[in-house]
């Protein structure tokens, strides 16, 4: 018969220097590891870290595009920009010389 302090469902064991294993209580645990666990045994700590690691390494590429992109059309416009103050510059310069 089992003890009170017997688990029934997977359970993550910590050792004192922070190592994760997963003692599998199900068939899809001790098969499949922790991915296949029916029992619903929350992730590991490491788990979560390098999930929150790649989502957050996911963000920082999506915001690099962004600002690529921003960059692209801000140097886009500083071209056009300059293209228009020289040609008002030219505009000027034969204005001047036909008022003359």
């Amino acid at each position: 018969m089992d003890d009170a302090s017997t688990p029934t469902s997977c359970y993550w064991l910590r050792d004192d220097d922070g190592a994760e294993i997963l003692i599998p209580m199900c068939c899809g645990a001790a098969i499949g590891g922790p991915a296949e666990c029916t029992c619903n045994v929350p992730e590991s700590r490491i788990e979560a870290a390098e999930r929150g690691r790649a989502e957050a390494e996911a963000q920082v590429l999506r915001l690099r595009e962004v600002r690529d992109h921003r960059l692209e059309e801000q140097a886009r416009m500083w071209r056009e920009n300059k293209r228009l103050r020289e040609r008002i510059s030219e505009l000027e310069t034969l204005l001047a010389t036909k008022a003359s």
